[in-house]
């Protein structure tokens, strides 16, 4: 006994001493950060940790098909097929509408239902679009096949994020949110360092921004998607809400339902405090990006004559990005306040759109993506705002009332962009985009929302 207790702390002598030659060759910063990183992810739930790989897979394979720039091949792809400008701005005003109609119910199945199980629906319904794109290379843009996968996939799309970000909420205790939500983000980002370029390549090799050249990324897709239903199908354990006891059993009446839905809404937007003005807020952040969303890449190829290689270094200087500046954007979120956090969103913003405008030449097209990045650091922090403004039991729900407010006011926002896009100059979509955040912003300082009174609400709740 005594023997292999020596062995074993002679080893472990070693192995320290190992470690202290390895640390002194390693940078500092990485130090830390890795220690940090690993002391944060000890502390975190399984759920947690399975979502984080959900996310790296999701990143592999999103081929710029669900990835960077909201699905900038697909946009590409649309065109390429004969889409017009106004034709993708009715399509995503399509898209809006539906997302407003569904948004509210939807929300009232996340506080009711099993989220993996609504996860997983919203997982597989995705098949339908990108089957439909790749049958749609032989046949052309019509709308009579474009408007119904607009259709399904905006169902699909807003079961599977409204179901990942409250599932992600749930594994992380308060006071880990910001950080949490930062960390998944930019370990999901990492494949995305080296997958833009390799998405360019494939394009280029079979034929560039054509049909022919962006299919074979809807497979690819096809094939990320099947892995990721049978992880978190295996790996997620997540139970079904508990339902209250209803001792009334009589079927209510439509007129009954309909004051009981409204009730229900009421209740909803009075649940915290600075949650209308928190709702205007959404609503100018969301006509602003409903103006830009899909263009940006557009811009970028018709205008300013990008191809797939600059599109891929675009993405990749956008990852590398948001990898260097997620975490510290979280953490500093958790300590200084959320929303001294998203007031440094808007001079990103300015500086990407301007960038994107008035570049002489590609390289201030790579370059716009770095403040792109820096921007899209913040997005997390709104989402955590809205989670956190109203008491746990309200969050599903509120989730879909602020859908249902930003998809109506995006329905709009989309048909003028395609519009404007096509009868004036497209630079106008951007002026207005940063006219309507600067709007939002100056809500957000009005709105009474702090850290200390997040945690107050909280717990008063």
């Amino acid at each position: 006994m005594i023997l292999d207790r020596a062995g074993n702390k002679l080893r472990k002598e070693k192995w320290d001493l190992n470690n202290v030659q390895d640390e002194k060759r390693a940078p500092p910063f990485l130090k830390v950060m890795v220690t940090l990183l690993t002391t944060f992810l000890n502390k975190q739930t399984f759920n947690y940790k399975v979502l984080l790989i959900f996310g790296l897979f999701s990143s592999i394979f999103s081929a710029g098909v669900s990835g960077f720039g909201g699905g900038q091949y697909v946009i590409l792809y649309l065109t390429a097929l004969g889409a017009t400008p106004a034709m993708l701005g009715v399509l995503r005003s399509i898209g809006s509408a539906v997302n407003a109609i569904i948004s509210t119910p939807m929300g009232w199945m996340m506080d009711n239902y099993n989220l993996k199980k609504l996860m997983l629906v919203g997982m597989i319904l995705q098949y339908i679009p990108s089957l439909v794109y790749i049958l749609a290379g032989k046949v052309g843009f019509y709308l009579w096949w474009a408007i119904p996968s607009r259709i399904i996939n905006t169902i699909a799309l807003g079961l599977t994020r409204s179901s990942l970000m409250l599932l992600i909420v749930k594994s992380l205790v308060e006071e880990d949110r910001a950080t949490g939500f930062s960390i998944r983000i930019t370990l999901s980002r990492v494949p995305s360092l080296v997958t833009p370029m390799i998405w360019a390549f494939i394009v280029t090799f079979f034929g560039g921004l054509t049909v022919p050249g962006i299919q074979p990324l809807f497979f690819i897709s096809l094939m990320g998607r099947t892995i990721s239903i049978i992880w978190i199908y295996f790996k997620l354990d997540v139970s079904t809400p508990e339902k209250p006891l209803i001792l009334n059993t009589k079927r209510k009446s439509p007129m009954k339902r309909l004051q009981s839905f409204t009730n229900d809404l009421g209740d909803t937007i009075k649940a915290g405090k600075g949650v209308k003005r928190w709702i205007l807020a959404l609503c100018c952040d969301g006509f602003a990006f409903s103006l830009i969303m899909g263009f940006t890449t557009l811009y970028a190829v018709e205008v300013k004559d990008a191809n797939p290689y600059i599109l891929g270094l675009m993405g990749t200087t956008f990852t590398v990005t948001n990898l260097l500046m997620a975490i510290p954007i979280g953490r500093l979120s958790d300590k200084i306040g959320r929303k001294n956090v998203i007031y440094g969103g808007l001079p990103s913003m300015f500086c990407w759109l301007f960038l994107l405008m008035y570049a002489p030449s590609p390289i201030y097209l790579i370059i716009s993506q770095i403040f792109n990045g820096i921007l899209r650091t913040t997005f997390p922090v709104w989402n955590i705002i809205t989670m956190e403004i109203v008491p746990e039991s309200y969050r599903g729900r509120f989730l879909g009332v602020t859908r249902l407010f930003t998809s109506l006011v995006s329905v709009p926002g989309s048909f003028l962009a395609g519009f404007i896009w096509t009868l004036f100059d497209p630079k106008l979509l951007f002026f207005m985009a940063l006219a309507f955040e600067s709007a939002a912003i100056i809500l957000i300082k009005m709105t009474p929302v702090t850290r200390a009174q997040l945690t107050g609400m909280v717990e008063k709740a």
